[in-house]
């Protein structure tokens, strides 16, 4: 699982394709299997933003307060 984590890391910080969505679905999974539940969490509703317009504004903030509950931005 943690060369998963990481193999998929990289993959988006390889730059931005079609597939980007896919692989945060995969890095949530990944995640939750080495622990990090919270930061699975937040990859997942990132992956999420774009497809809910309405939502974009809450969501992006939701996915950032799991990862850094102190952000006060």
């Amino acid at each position: 699982p943690g060369e998963s984590v990481e193999l998929l890391s990289a993959e988006l910080d390889a730059g931005s394709d079609q597939l980007d969505d896919a692989v945060r679905a995969f890095l949530s999974l990944a995640l939750v299997d080495v622990g990090r539940e919270r930061e699975a969490v937040s990859v997942a509703l990132t992956a999420l933003v774009p497809h809910l317009p309405r939502y974009q504004r809450s969501l992006t903030n939701y996915a950032r307060l799991l990862v850094d509950p102190t952000d006060p931005s």
